[in-house]
């Protein structure tokens, strides 16, 4: 799927993770991560207005995807060394 981001660009919307439009070239659209620039990551898709082709070049990410639930913090309860 494909939405607007937060500065009104292109952003694709698949499997849990967000790409935004690095090039466009004839029909054919290239799409990275979105978290590329911060955490290196190397997934691509390439999709074609034409066709409606989807052509996966890397789906191996180095994160979590957005709808992963996040580990739980558990609070540290302070405690009183200070005896009476």
């Amino acid at each position: 799927m494909i939405v607007k981001g937060t500065k009104g660009k292109p952003k694709l919307l698949m499997g849990g993770f967000e790409y935004y439009r690095n090039n466009s070239r004839g029909s054919k659209t290239y799409w990275l991560c979105a978290r590329n620039r911060y955490m290196r990551c190397a997934a691509r898709i390439i999709t074609c207005s034409v066709t409606g082709e989807l052509v996966i070049k890397n789906q191996q990410h180095n994160h979590d995807s957005l709808n992963q639930p996040k580990a739980d913090i558990k609070e540290k309860t302070p405690t009183s060394s200070l005896k009476q």
